[in-house]
């Protein structure tokens, strides 16, 4: 039998895993950019945020959550737009109540996953919902899908005859079609909410697969939405409320990622906030920018970077060689308040921090990895040692990613021809996360240990009771049920048609529905009594009762068949009676 290869691990370098500062350390000249192995102990200042939490009173109900970050107003000045496509099309107004309801349907879908938008309404009882169907007609409901305006149509760029112009207008204002939402939402989430000291910055992605949106799309065939807009964002690394965000900028030079992790975090700059990046954002010069401006960054960095320790170059030695060393090896270097580390895990990371000092607690600065046992050859859960920039990066880094995943839950986002749908549906989704996250930081959930005590003993020790637990698809539902609010004008359910049910001892198993067939047939109760139309031909129709065979009239046609065929009382009843 052939033996296994066992790997060779080199044993780590002299400076791995370096000890704080002594008088005793030896002096080692720094390189050309400044970077030294001396340590030198680091101060850092406390945050100094207001208090964490939502920024307006406790509310009751999940819709004045929602509206807290997508208020009324937008609502209000939506059905004026729209009713100014519908009038040019001559299609009936909306109002104010239907076009929330619209939006509480959209809402209820991201509840209620079906593929096919039309199955909503469907006469099968595995695909129907009652409540969409009952809301609204589906011819309504694609009507108001088609002529829905976010914005001022009459100034929309596409309607520039001259192309050069139009593209221009389209260059300057990419996010035209729904600005106001996009500018509205985005400042009431900045308003909301103080987040703690802990922040993430992170890209999240909006798919579209089309090529006609004023907006860039990417296209990235390694991630999880390969093509789509990219949004900016920073949120909150303990819960994942989302605080700012915005779109890639439009310009004739490309993007710096320095320019746009500022942007994104100026509102948050002077309080000592502990920001986290990945190594799209990660620099140098991003580093010294926000630490000049009383802010601290932590995050990935790479390799090939600007202004990093020479002896962390790729070409060099020590990196080469930490591939074959032990997991749990790291090398730090200091320059001023920086500090760089390379750390070996299952792969090399290096990390560049403003707010970590250089070395590590070995009883708290570990982290849980699944190795390889050497004997067995199996994983074995096992403890690490770990700088203390990875244990907070790997704590704090995944704001957004919470986010998204909040996000994607119960998202109201569909397939649509119109490609600022999609942004119109990343923000009714961003409001209702962040509308959700507020109601848990109102709502905690008490619990008693005193459980034997009756409820007048706990009133009167001041004792909290315990609450029933909103869990995210009640908020969900709550809130659908909210922007709803009653509004009425759908179908009724297809096996009750007309003003009148049909009773049960009548009609026992018997209902309306389509009937089977390619043309329309005469009603057996109109034909009867002679009943014509305008134009003096019989009555047709294409429903009627698949029990009995027959082509009924739904309604007041079908109640009157089957009163008529309904069989006779029992005599022993009618003896009774007499």
């Amino acid at each position: 039998m052939r033996k296994k290869r066992t790997k060779k691990v080199l044993p780590a370098d002299s400076d791995d895993d370096p000890d704080p500062p002594s008088a005793y350390q030896r002096d080692h000249a720094p390189d050309e950019e400044g970077w030294s192995r001396c340590l030198e102990d680091l101060s850092f200042r406390s945050f100094r945020g207001k208090n964490h939490g939502p920024t307006f009173k406790r509310k009751k109900t999940p819709l004045e959550y929602f509206f807290k970050f997508f208020p009324l107003v937008l609502f209000i000045s939506m059905v004026k737009w729209t009713n100014l496509k519908l009038r040019a099309s001559r299609q009936q107004l909306t109002s104010l109540q239907e076009l929330k309801a619209w939006f509480g349907i959209h809402i209820l879908m991201g509840l209620v996953k079906i593929n096919n938008c039309k199955d909503y309404w469907s006469s099968h009882p595995g695909l129907r919902n009652t409540l969409i169907s009952t809301t609204m007609k589906r011819n309504r409901f694609d009507i108001l899908s088609q002529h829905l305006a976010c914005n001022r149509p009459e100034d929309d760029p596409e309607l520039i005859r001259d192309k050069a112009h139009r593209y221009l207008s389209k260059r300057t204002k990419p996010l035209y079609p729904l600005q106001p939402l996009w500018d509205k939402v985005r400042r009431r989430c900045l308003k909301n909410y103080n987040p703690g000291r802990e922040l993430a910055i992170d890209e999240a992605m909006i798919k579209y697969r089309g090529f006609k949106s004023s907006v860039r799309k990417f296209f990235m065939p390694l991630k999880l939405i390969r093509a789509g807009f990219k949004i900016y964002a920073i949120a909150e690394s303990a819960t994942g409320f989302f605080l700012n965000f915005m779109i890639h900028p439009h310009g004739e030079k490309p993007a710096k990622m320095v320019d746009i992790a500022m942007d994104v975090a100026k509102q948050h700059l002077g309080k000592y906030h502990h920001i986290f990046t990945d190594k799209l954002y990660t620099s140098v010069s991003l580093a010294r920018l926000l630490h000049s401006k009383r802010t601290y960054l932590t995050g990935a960095v790479k390799s090939n970077s600007k202004g990093l320790p020479h002896d962390f170059s790729p070409k060099q030695n020590k990196l080469k060689r930490m591939n074959k060393t032990a997991r749990g090896t790291f090398y730090t270097r200091q320059n001023g308040q920086l500090t760089a580390t390379v750390w070996k895990d299952s792969r090399v990371m290096m990390l560049l921090s403003t707010a970590h000092q250089g070395w590590k607690d070995p009883v708290t600065h570990t982290l849980n990895r699944k190795c390889t046992d050497e004997a067995t050859g199996r994983l074995k859960a096992k403890v690490i040692p770990a700088p203390p920039q990875a244990v907070d990066y790997t704590r704090c880094m995944g704001g957004v990613d919470r986010g998204d995943q909040l996000r994607s839950y119960h998202t109201c986002a569909r397939k649509s021809q119109y490609w600022w749908r999609g942004i119109l549906f990343f923000l009714i989704d961003v409001a209702r996360v962040n509308a959700w996250l507020a109601f848990k930081h109102h709502h905690p959930i008490t619990t008693n240990d005193s459980s034997s005590s009756s409820d007048e003993d706990k009133e009167k020790q001041n004792v909290p009771q315990t609450t029933k637990k909103t869990t995210h698809s009640q908020f969900v539902l709550q809130l659908a049920n909210g922007l709803i609010d009653g509004f009425a004008r759908g179908d009724t359910p297809r096996q009750v048609v007309g003003s009148c049910p049909v009773p049960a001892h009548n009609a026992a198993g018997h209902f309306s529905t389509k009937m089977p067939g390619r043309y329309a047939r005469y009603c057996r109760v109109c034909r009867k009594r002679n009943v014509t139309t305008k134009s003096g031909k019989p009555k047709t129709t294409r429903r009627g009762c698949p029990v009995c065979g027959v082509s009924l009239c739904p309604g007041e046609c079908f109640q009157l068949y089957h009163q008529a065929t309904a069989p006779p009382a029992d005599s022993s009843t009618a003896t009774s009676t007499e």
